[in-house]
């Protein structure tokens, strides 16, 4: 079985958005807003890019998730932060994710988007965003990251993500692009480990799915660990594990990977509100 490389996934389709806004000043600070056809207010995913926490991975990669989860109802919102080697060292690459989020009240008017509708989606390091956006309200005050008034998430999928990033050094994300994001290892950055780390957040309160491939190695353990531990502080989280798959399969759209994952991404919006649309 041969399995999908980084190689691979640089060459997936990439799509043009709709519209393009910057939430701040800085290249890398902006987002592309792709509608649906469907009957508005949509409900809004929030679709996080991995690669690493590396400037050489950018949203493009995701152009035909974005078509695809459009396509399913969804008004999409694929932001790009800063990461390693662009700036985005602690706590910098946070704090673009969560500007990019808060900003989308500026823009929810004028698109008919539904902000009591809003679900984080992210792949690898992108799934580690996902949920910490979501735990957002339980950073202390004291955090670079804190801010008082985030933008309420209401459910999240986590793709291969590395979810307890405080068991990083297990993982193939380990490296000094991980370690600057965080500002270094567990033992010398404790208040940006127990801020920055989707584990230390619980609970969430918003329902989760977690989803990875039997073959992504570390990343399916963590998996497991964080969906333990989400249990244990009584949150609603699901893992689902793809047999057969490695770590790009569920974002490369027209596999039967990437169909479980929009599935399930549309079952989690009907949860919350029956009114999205069909895969």
């Amino acid at each position: 079985m041969t399995l999908l490389t980084a190689e691979d996934y640089q060459r997936f389709p990439t799509a043009q958005p709709d519209y393009r806004y910057a939430y701040g000043p800085g290249s890398q600070q902006f987002g592309e807003l792709t509608l649906p056809s469907a009957t508005p207010p949509y409900p809004v995913i929030i679709l996080i890019h991995g690669g690493g926490y590396r400037e050489i991975y950018n949203l493009h990669p995701l152009g035909a998730v974005v078509s695809a989860l459009a396509a399913a109802g969804f008004a999409v919102w694929n932001i790009e932060y800063r990461r390693y080697g662009n700036g985005g060292n602690y706590p910098e690459m946070f704090l673009d994710v969560a500007a990019a989020a808060d900003h989308l009240p500026q823009i929810a008017q004028a698109h008919n988007l539904d902000l009591n509708r809003v679900i984080t989606v992210g792949h690898s390091a992108g799934g580690h965003l996902a949920l910490w956006l979501a735990g957002r309200p339980n950073i202390e005050s004291t955090s670079p990251v804190y801010v008082s008034e985030p933008l309420a998430i209401h459910g999240a999928v986590a793709l291969a993500p590395l979810a307890d990033v405080t068991h990083g050094s297990e993982s193939d994300l380990s490296s000094d692009a991980l370690l600057a994001v965080m500002g270094g290892d567990a033992t010398q950055k404790l208040s940006a480990y127990r801020n920055g780390c989707p584990v230390k957040l619980l609970p969430l309160g918003i329902p989760q799915v977690i989803i990875v491939g039997s073959e992504d190695g570390s990343m399916h353990a963590n998996a497991e660990r964080y969906i333990a531990a989400a249990h244990a502080a009584g949150d609603d989280a699901q893992l689902m594990v793809l047999p057969g798959a490695g770590h790009f399969e569920i974002v490369a759209v027209g596999t039967e990977e990437w169909a479980a994952v929009q599935r399930a991404t549309v079952q989690l919006s009907d949860k919350l509100h029956p009114s999205c649309g069909e895969v």
